[in-house]
């Protein structure tokens, strides 16, 4: 009897979100772009707040426990990063993308909305323009449809620098 051959992904991530947002944006953003049999292998963490440094020590402890290809961590820039987690992220291969102010912000560049300067200020307002809680992948196939992701990610820094890297467009 012939054996079958397997799928083997050519290349693995790892997303690591601050929050339930980010993971949930991160998932959604995974399924749009990554597909079974694409060769690209991404796992999608939480690391439950805590601040930046947490994030960092959170990617560097599960890169531990697998060979990833890439490691990325998705950081609002609301709080700084210590100089010695920047030192271990770089040390490590972890690449970080900072959403100005937050998450919420970068979600109202994508929708070519006004972002205010704080994250309290840009929750109110995402939450006025999205009326789901955006905690669940799901909450993101509405109103962030990958044909809006393509025609933002020019304009969205942070959004390209993501879809970049997790298609593997970039060194």
């Amino acid at each position: 009897m012939a054996l079958r051959k397997g799928r083997t992904a050519r290349h693995t991530i790892l997303l690591v979100g601050e929050g339930a947002s980010d993971s949930a944006f991160l998932k959604h953003i995974k399924s749009l772009y990554i597909s079974r049999g694409s060769g690209v292998s991404a796992k999608i963490r939480n690391a439950h707040g805590k601040g930046p440094d947490h994030v960092v020590d959170y990617a560097i402890r599960h890169r531990q426990n697998a060979a990833y290809d890439r490691v990325l961590a998705l950081l609002d820039a609301d709080i700084e990063m210590s100089t010695a987690a920047r030192r271990r992220a770089r040390s490590k291969r972890i690449q970080i993308i900072k959403t100005e102010p937050c998450l919420e912000g970068l979600l109202l560049k994508i929708l070519g909305k006004y972002v205010p300067p704080t994250s309290a200020e840009c929750k109110a307002r995402v939450s006025d323009a999205v009326p789901a809680p955006l905690t669940s992948p799901k909450d993101y196939q509405a109103n962030f449809p990958k044909d809006l992701l393509d025609e933002r990610r020019d304009d969205v820094t942070e959004l390209g620098r993501l879809l970049d890297y997790l298609l593997f467009n970039c060194q």
